[in-house]
């Protein structure tokens, strides 16, 4: 409710401009004022729809933004590896990559999938749902 009552859908530079003058700064403040006040100094369907918004009922449905398929990292070693403790550091190091590759795309993964490709054509592989 500390925000400021453009940061509402719908509340432009003129409507902010009338609430200021009323003393309407904040979400917090349009919500507390009755709806038929707010339908008086912003119009008819542009008070109520600020009103309604101001008090968190908004009918348009939420749309979910779409994530990429994937966020892969990958190392492969160059010759044949058999330290398990070498592993394991380089399984660390992919993974930190990855958290700073999603980090920076401002993305949280679903899942997770640990893919190992052996020299031999072998593949594991192991998912885990988040």
């Amino acid at each position: 409710a500390s925000l400021p009552v453009e940061a509402l859908h719908g509340i432009g530079p003129r409507q902010a401009e009338i609430l200021r003058d009323y003393g309407i700064h904040r979400v917090g403040l349009l919500a507390a004022v009755p709806p038929a006040t707010v339908q008086r100094l912003l119009g008819g369907r542009a008070g109520r729809t600020a009103a309604d918004r101001a008090r968190g009922i908004d009918p348009r449905p939420v749309v979910p933004r779409t994530l990429p398929p994937a966020a892969t990292v990958r190392h492969t070693f160059d010759h044949h590896i058999l330290d398990g403790a070498a592993v394991r550091a380089t399984l660390l190091d992919l993974v930190v990559q990855l958290g700073l590759l999603l980090r920076r795309r401002d993305q949280a993964p679903r899942a997770l999938t640990l893919t190992l490709r052996f020299a031999g054509g072998t593949r594991w592989e192991k998912t885990r749902r988040l």
